[in-house]
């Protein structure tokens, strides 16, 4: 039996995200399964790969790319529990103060749950949240803290249940 899940990969470019947010839609109903969102780069000018071996361990050589994961709560927990994000990112501490600084809020409601140097943002949304909210600001703080040039494009990775 494989433990590999299944996967669906929806590109759009924002403020187009309908057809994530439906993606998200399916995976809130189902209580299970996540996202990663990510923005489009030239590949070929931007090392994307994670360092490996004892370079992973001890260095703080961070890939330039943001990634955004949206999980929604357990199906037993989706009236209690709002979604939760994650946003790594190669910036370092402090993405909250920093997104702030260039609009990019955290939206009222919203908990931050941490704002780490190598564990990255998580925030957990409130019950209520629209799934296009969450990816549009997914998309809006991933933009502001990548440091490599985006096409503008970007890729959604679905997880299903």
């Amino acid at each position: 039996m494989s433990s590999r899940r299944e996967t669906r990969t929806v590109e759009f470019t924002p403020p187009e995200v309908a057809g994530v947010a439906a993606a998200l839609a399916n995976l809130r109903a189902a209580g299970s399964g996540w996202l990663n969102l990510m923005p489009g780069i030239d590949e070929e000018v931007v090392d994307v790969e994670p360092p490996t071996g004892l370079f992973a361990f001890f260095g703080n050589r961070t890939p330039p790319v943001t990634m955004a994961t949206v999980m929604p709560a357990k199906r037993d927990r989706r009236q209690t529990e709002g979604m939760t994000v994650g946003l790594m990112h190669p910036t370092g501490t402090k993405a909250v103060a920093r997104l702030a600084e260039v609009g990019v809020a955290i939206p009222e409601g919203w908990v931050v749950r941490q704002d780490h140097v190598r564990r990255g943002l998580v925030v957990r949304t409130p019950v209520q949240a629209r799934e296009a909210d969450v990816v549009d600001w997914c998309v809006r703080a991933g933009t502001a803290l990548c440091r490599a040039e985006m096409t503008g494009r970007w890729r959604a990775v679905v997880y299903l249940p």
